[in-house]
């Protein structure tokens, strides 16, 4: 087994590109704790990391193809300064897009959980009417769907005047009953 330790690094790169995971070892190990204080001193430690470690994955992966202009140690920075730009570009863009929804949820502008309540408040809203007694939902439809006045759907339905006023009160009963919960949800903290 080779000494790769006494390799130069561009010997154990011609080694790595040819698949010699060893060799990639010896190379990851080597520069692992420099790349990490270059790295740190401009992103959070864990980001540091993460960034090292896409750095090497990508050594591997574009192993073969991977032709050195400079030395690997040049090459080397260079992806990390790559690496580093790249992230922070992503988190620039990260940190403009949460700013962003803050913004819109504290002007009232939040439009997928609006969505959601409207879809949720659909949905509750007919199931509650599907549980009316037919009678009730057939005069609460012809008030709120229809918009007949209360003397209409009396002549309508040849009752009184006043069992039209109670199934809709009876209704609306019924449906602030089922909604309270869904408000409730949506919009306590």
């Amino acid at each position: 087994m080779p000494e790769y330790r006494l390799y130069t690094d561009e010997q154990l790169f011609h080694e790595v590109s040819a698949g010699d995971h060893q060799a990639y070892k010896e190379l990851y190990e080597r520069y692992w704790e420099v790349l990490w204080l270059y790295v740190s001193g401009t992103t959070h430690p864990d980001d540091a990391k993460d960034i090292i470690q896409d750095v090497f994955i990508s050594i591997w992966q574009k192993r073969e193809n991977l032709q050195l202009k400079r030395s690997f140690r040049a090459y080397l920075y260079r992806a990390t300064l790559n690496k580093i730009i790249d992230h922070s570009s992503r988190a620039k863009y990260a940190h403009h897009y949460i700013d962003t929804l803050a913004k819109n949820y504290q002007e009232g502008h939040n439009t997928i959980d609006d969505l959601l309540f409207e879809k949720e408040l659909i949905q509750r809203f007919e199931a509650c009417l599907e549980k009316m007694p037919p009678k009730m939902r057939t005069i609460f439809q012809f008030s709120r769907e229809d918009m007949l006045s209360h003397q209409e759907i009396s002549e309508r339905l040849d009752i009184s005047r006043d069992n039209v006023n109670r199934q809709i009160k009876n209704a609306l009963i019924r449906l602030k009953k089922s909604l309270l919960l869904l408000f409730l949800f949506f919009f306590l903290p």
